[in-house]
């Protein structure tokens, strides 16, 4: 059985904290034990955190807590297929350890937040200065001059206080964590179990007999935990495996309906209409290009830029957006 994808942050320059650019056209369902900290600098899609789907647009800037199971899409329910692909969302991530910072505030290690648009939250000040510090301090971390270690880490320590002040969230004890735990390595059973098996005719059944539950008893704690039921759930992993495949004009949708786990044709064609308000003949001729040109080897359909491109695409955005960082 493949595994929920549990991605292990590898921390270059600095112990706790990893800063990226990306254009994410898909990013399929992942955990890690970091803080993820985004801001979207341009372009617009949807955000998938613990099973509710966020529109996201340029300038938003969201919270995902440790652990938290999520996903990224460059389409949003209900758009043209003519506004996707070249307006995929490109993000500025910032990755945050638990363990950061815990020698002086061990709280950290326990503290769940609300996974959120900051903008909720923050007043359009505090939004500016949050922008301006992830910015200040991604490139710091970027361009790396004289002792840039002490500005990313005040920055971070202040994008951390001003989550603490202004997010709701709780700190948990060692025995509330277990149990967290434990119910995260159940989801990650029955992700990792769809995952397995989404291309055949799947059932619900046999994954109520995995977790020891009756039919009806699985189908209601499904839907608590992921607020679909298991056949829509099952539909959204059936579509994300089409627009995998795709880029490879060597196959018909046809061939790609088969291959996805659609029995027919037409079931592919209605779920399309539904949450991308287009045909998949229509989503790959919009799509396709820009997936193979951007993307080439990557998985899921990222473009993780490089040091010269990530600094020049910071300097960009702050010459763009210079009302923000006007104090």
């Amino acid at each position: 059985m493949k595994p929920l994808d549990v991605e292990f942050v590898r921390y270059g320059k600095l112990k706790h904290i990893k800063f990226l650019v990306n254009r994410v056209q898909m990013r399929k369902e992942h955990t890690h034990n970091e803080f993820e900290i985004f801001l979207v600098l341009d372009g617009f899609g949807s955000a998938k955190i613990k099973n509710h789907i966020y529109e996201i647009n340029q300038g938003d800037i969201f919270l995902i807590n440790s652990s938290e199971i999520h996903s990224y899409f460059n389409s949003r329910v209900g758009s043209s297929s003519a506004s996707q692909g070249k307006n995929a969302p490109l993000f500025l991530f910032a990755q945050i350890s638990n363990h950061c910072f815990r020698e002086y505030f061990p709280q950290i290690r326990t503290t769940t937040f609300t996974s959120c648009n900051l903008r909720d939250y923050l007043n359009d000040e505090e939004a500016k200065k949050m922008t301006r510090l992830l910015i200040s301090s991604a490139s710091a971390y970027f361009n790396e001059p004289a002792f840039y270690q002490y500005n990313v880490l005040r920055d971070v320590a202040e994008i951390l206080r001003l989550c603490y002040l202004k997010v709701p969230h709780v700190t948990i004890s060692e025995a509330q964590k277990n149990s967290i735990k434990a119910k995260t390595a159940r989801v990650n059973r029955i992700i990792s179990y769809i995952d397995a098996n989404f291309e055949t005719q799947i059932r619900l059944q046999d994954l109520a007999e995995q977790e020891n539950l009756s039919p009806t008893h699985f189908s209601h704690l499904f839907t608590s935990l992921f607020h679909v039921t298991f056949q829509e759930y099952v539909n959204i992993k059936r579509m994300e495996q089409c627009i995998r495949l795709m880029p490879n004009k060597e196959k018909t949708l046809l061939e790609i309906s088969y291959e996805s786990g659609f029995s027919d044709p037409k079931y592919m064609n209605k779920m399309f209409l539904k949450h991308f308000g287009c045909t998949p003949k229509e989503y790959r001729q919009k799509n396709s290009v820009e997936i193979n040109d951007e993307n080439q080897g990557s998985n899921d359909f990222e473009n993780i830029y490089n040091t010269a491109d990530s600094i020049a695409t910071l300097d960009k955005y702050k010459s763009t957006h210079k009302d923000v960082f006007e104090k």
